[in-house]
């Protein structure tokens, strides 16, 4: 007869194996984490560092799961595709889901979040799309205010003078209007035909 969860004696709960889902958490035999052979993620992150604050004001910095995460979410292959061009982060309450969101969505806004070319020593080189649209959709406005609520704090001058950001409530434009992050309040599934080229969809 099977135990339920409830009925593991502590001791039988430390010796259950672990599952993951994706490579976050995968280890190679010495220990040390897994990693991407190519990523632009690094340059998200010193991009990140750069442009965004963190709450103390400082300047933003993933924690060590948060930047694995964005090292493997910007993986490419040989030939500067994305390795993964669908995926899902799900933690639990409180683990900080809506900052890496918002940072995210600035990075795929203005940062470098597109393959550009490969350097002089075989790394990828990250690029903004100069016509990025990305969309934060949830089914209710106090969903995604969760979200951009954050956008005012983690926006630095620096940012807003070098991408000329005008930031509203619910629609966020930089460069004249050539790039467009917003808020949307319908389902995500009716927005499929849209141009838009990314959509960060909260489902509670």
């Amino acid at each position: 007869m099977t135990k339920t969860p409830a009925a593991l004696t502590e001791e039988e709960i430390d010796a259950l194996e672990p599952s993951f889902l994706g490579p976050t958490w995968l280890r190679e035999p010495d220990g040390s984490w897994t990693l991407p052979e190519h990523t632009i993620g690094w340059q998200v992150a010193g991009w990140a560092a750069e442009y965004l604050r963190a709450d103390d004001g400082g300047p933003w910095r993933f924690t060590r799961e948060q930047l694995r995460w964005v090292l493997w979410w910007y993986a490419v292959d040989e030939t500067g595709r994305f390795v993964y061009r669908k995926g899902v982060l799900q933690r639990l309450k409180g683990w900080g889901k809506d900052p890496l969101l918002a940072v995210v969505a600035l990075v795929e806004f203005v940062g470098p979040s597109r393959f550009s070319h490969w350097d002089e020593v075989g790394r990828p080189v990250g690029m903004p799309h100069p016509q990025a649209w990305v969309q934060i959709a949830a089914v209710s406005r106090d969903q995604t205010r969760n979200t951009m609520t954050l956008m005012p704090s983690l926006m630095s001058d620096k940012l807003i003078e070098t991408y000329g950001i005008k930031a509203g409530a619910e629609l966020i434009r930089a460069h004249g209007g050539r790039q467009r992050l917003e808020a949307v309040t319908s389902s995500y599934r009716a927005l499929e035909g849209a141009r838009s080229l990314v959509h960060v969809h909260r489902s509670q």
